[in-house]
């Protein structure tokens, strides 16, 4: 069967990019291995939250054993959903700051990925429900809103923020992200806006979009150096799809790297382990994973100021009424409605702030940190926006079933762990702190007890996860550089239609979360693509 074009990921990058193609006149294929996004929970902002631990809309790596964190294997969940990300994430509309683009610009000597040229297509693409301004727009398919309900705990951390010295941002995307304040998020009056939503359900009855669910991509078809087609796997039944034009891989950064690998690009060694036939010798492919890595301090608070069992018993049928009815309440909040960006070190340094912290209503545990008792509380979450870490993914075999080898590699340099540790010393600053002080009752994690560096150091490679914005494994940058995979317009170097327009493109890690990233992204590059 033959299309137009072919995008391998159905996330937040393909969702943009079949939008672009498709009312273009381009006849494409969308090939997805999650399913549909049908579930309602997805629609409710709230409803992310009891998935965190596993859904079926989840798919949980685990990482290889991390000396750095005395042989730790933490978990990495990743969307198996249409919409990806932007189906089951926190909704956090977040860009980053100027020199994060800036510096991708110079990486390409002026290539057109400054802040100045992809602000465009971030306005482009974005209907602000409040800012309409240099750097907002209000026409575009992506509603973005401030949060829709906030609770008292929220406001206590914001003013204590000021107490403390930081300034009130009241938009966190305009270039400025020093201080504190509340986070917009993709949502429309009390609902998620996907990527499905904004980009696909406009097009989802037209006779040039065709969508493949619950379907996985073993390998990209070549013709030389020429990709023609790709080889899917679905049900235990093999298909193949050719693409006129061509292959565009938005699988997120551990699954297109894979995906280019089983086809035969990316490193000759690392190819031959398994019996690849090498495409196309490019070192890069898998190298320069980078991740928000986070720490978590959690206190226990006073009653009546968090979401602790707002989701349980009566409060559950009376916020769940409210929200059927109203589109308004508890439903309508993602718990972490504000951060703050700072220097733990020095809260008047107002240029590159390196820590973003959470304040999350609810004492939020995983699988690190299970063993402590939910009650009412708080977690202030660390969260390192330019991490020096890198690390890779690797295949484990050439079975396209077998899931990638990850190593994230956190706290492989010194410098990332001593600043999430200065950050953890610093959250303790903040609890003690009026008027969030008034209503901590005591610190859970670390505890009191943990006090020296030493300790605080174990604590923190004990805790440390992903903050689920992996990027990097296909990077673009000049065919000069060894470890660059893809150029300016995100071809893959050395190969003809073939191209990656997801976050793995990127350099170096953007200071945000990655979805609204993801989009402008692929908007760019579709753009570049067509002109």
């Amino acid at each position: 069967m033959n299309f137009d074009y072919i995008i391998v990921g159905g996330g937040s990058s393909g969702c943009v990019t079949a939008n672009k193609l498709v009312s273009k006149g381009a006849n494409v294929l969308v090939i997805e291995q999650g399913g549909s996004d049908w579930n309602p929970l997805l629609r409710m902002p709230a409803g992310f939250i009891p998935m965190l631990n596993g859904s079926p809309y989840h798919t949980f790596h685990k990482t290889i054993p991390q000396k750095q964190l005395n042989g730790r294997q933490h978990d990495i969940a990743q969307a198996n959903v249409l919409g990806g990300g932007s189906s089951i994430n926190g909704m956090v509309y977040m860009r980053g700051k100027p020199s994060d683009y800036n510096r991708w610009k110079d990486a390409l000597n002026g290539e057109a990925w400054g802040w100045d040229d992809i602000i465009i297509n971030y306005k482009k693409q974005e209907s602000n429900q409040r800012l309409n301004n240099a750097y907002h727009g209000i026409d575009g398919p992506l509603k973005v809103s401030d949060p829709n309900y906030v609770v008292k705990g929220t406001d206590l951390y914001i003013k204590t923020m000021q107490e403390l010295g930081l300034p009130y941002n009241r938009d966190f995307n305009d270039g400025t992200q020093y201080g504190v304040g509340l986070m917009q998020l993709t949502t429309n009056y009390g609902k998620r806006c996907s990527a499905v939503e904004a980009f696909l359900k406009p097009i989802k009855n037209n006779k040039n979009l065709k969508i493949v669910l619950k379907t996985i991509v073993t390998k990209i078809i070549f013709e030389g150096d020429k990709a023609i087609g790709v080889e899917t796997l679905n049900k235990g039944k093999i298909n193949k799809y050719f693409a006129n034009n061509e292959i565009i891989l938005t699988a997120g950064a551990y699954i297109s790297p894979k995906i280019l690998m089983l086809s035969g690009v990316g490193d000759e060694n690392e190819l031959s382990k398994h019996n690849i036939k090498t495409i196309c010798n490019l070192k890069g492919v898998g190298k320069n994973l980078q991740d928000h890595h986070e720490v978590p301090f959690v206190a226990e608070t006073k009653s009546g100021y968090g979401y602790f069992k707002q989701d349980k018993g009566i409060r559950m049928l009376i916020n769940g009424l409210q929200y059927m009815l109203f589109n308004s309440g508890p439903v309508t909040s993602n718990a972490a409605e504000t951060c703050s960006f700072l220097n733990p070190r020095d809260l008047s340094d107002n240029k590159e702030p390196p820590i973003k912290l959470y304040c999350v209503q609810i004492m939020y545990t995983d699988r690190d940190t299970k063993d402590i008792n939910p009650t009412h509380g708080l977690t202030l979450t660390s969260c390192i926006m330019n991490p020096k870490a890198r690390g890779e993914v690797t295949l484990k075999s050439s079975n396209p079933l077998d899931r990638p080898l990850i190593n994230p590699n956190f706290f492989s340099n010194e410098d990332d762990l001593n600043l999430l540790m200065d950050s953890v010393k610093f959250a303790r600053t903040v609890i003690d702190t009026n008027p969030l002080k008034e209503i901590v009752i005591k610190e859970v994690l670390p505890g009191t007890k943990i006090n020296t560096d030493n300790e605080l150091r174990d604590y923190c490679k004990r805790t440390v996860k992903t903050n689920w914005h992996p990027v990097g494994t296909c990077k673009m940058g000049l065919e000069t550089d060894k470890f660059a995979v893809l150029d300016s317009k995100l071809r893959v170097h050395g190969l003809k239609n073939l191209r990656v327009f997801d976050v793995s493109m990127m350099p170096s890690l953007v200071s945000a979360n990655t979805n609204a990233p993801a989009m402008a992204i692929a908007d760019r590059a579709t753009d570049m693509m067509l002109n």
